[in-house]
């Protein structure tokens, strides 16, 4: 007598086309798992390019500020040296009206003993 392999064969059949069935739901999940990550992905990469333009555009401006200290600076230094050269040339000023406050004063003195001679010879 011949075997029977009819429940068996269809007990595979039943098998083969769950494993047919599950493979493609395991590729749809595969294909969505990618579609899902190429789209955080893209997400991310806009984030990050966005983030890079958004500092790019914060060191122009820092940049910029920068520039202008150095203008500032350059300025700044350009009146002081200004003012020291103006700080010079009154201290030789003050030296010259201290000399000539001596040589007055002892000028003063010699008119005034000269006046003493000529009013007690006038007299």
């Amino acid at each position: 007598m011949a075997a029977d392999y009819t429940d068996l064969l269809a007990l595979m059949g039943d098998v083969l086309r769950a494993v047919d069935r599950q493979t493609e739901e395991n590729k749809r999940n595969i294909d969505d798992l990618g579609n899902r990550f190429e789209a955080i992905f893209n997400r991310f990469a806009e984030a990050t390019s966005d983030g890079f333009s958004r500092m790019e555009k914060k060191i122009d401006g820092v940049k910029q500020e920068v520039a202008g200290v150095k203008q500032e600076v350059t300025s700044v230094k350009e009146e002081v040296a200004g003012l020291r050269t103006d700080v010079q040339q009154i201290d030789q000023r003050l030296a010259r009206v201290e000399a000539n406050q001596a040589t007055q004063a002892d000028m003063l003195h010699r008119l005034e003993v000269l006046e003493s001679i000529v009013l007690r010879k006038a007299s």
